[in-house]
């Protein structure tokens, strides 16, 4: 065998790797926090919920993060969690009598709205991990984790190292990781 035939990185080829391609473009597979779908197209629903972006450009996203996102965003982290108010509040380190004045003025800060794009990343992470199970990926970052010190994934996520852990964690899950 010469040199030139010791690649490397050459795929696979058999059942594996065949089965492996149909269920990505079956189901889409999950990649550094977007979910790439056969039809090309980038989704994180509840982050472009959330920011008003559906087209996934960073840029735009933080252009609205910069301006404070509307505080409608609350809302709908509310519902994607199925949680009441205060505990996202909670979770987004927001005294609610705070959230009750941004509430009023109808948008949140710049750093507010960062954690609540944060929290909706890891949410959508989560729905990947469960494969478009919203009642399990709920479940999931609800249920508290050995190895978050005994916190769910939400309450660990309360700071920006909490939740870089829950990602990797996630990260780990996904790709077979034994943690």
């Amino acid at each position: 065998m010469s040199t030139e035939d010791k690649s490397i990185a050459v795929p696979r080829e058999g059942k594996v790797s065949r089965h492996r391609a149909k269920q990505v473009a079956d189901t889409g597979l999950y990649t550094g926090g977007k979910i790439y779908r056969r039809t090309g197209q980038i989704e994180n629903p509840l982050v472009a919920k959330v920011t008003g972006v559906r087209s996934g450009s960073r840029e735009k996203m933080l252009t609205r993060i910069k301006k404070g996102l509307k505080f409608t965003a609350i809302a709908q982290l509310e519902n994607a969690l199925h949680a009441s108010q205060k505990e996202i509040a909670q979770v987004l380190s927001i005294p609610l009598s705070t959230l009750n004045r941004r509430k009023k003025e109808g948008h949140l800060q710049t750093d507010e709205s960062d954690r609540v794009v944060r929290l909706a990343h890891l949410t959508d992470a989560a729905l990947a991990l469960m494969q478009g199970d919203e009642k399990a990926a709920v479940a999931w970052l609800r249920t508290p984790l050995d190895i978050l010190g005994g916190e769910s994934p939400l309450e660990h996520a309360g700071t920006e190292l909490g939740a870089r852990d829950v990602e990797d964690l996630i990260g780990r899950l996904r790709h077979g990781v034994f943690s």
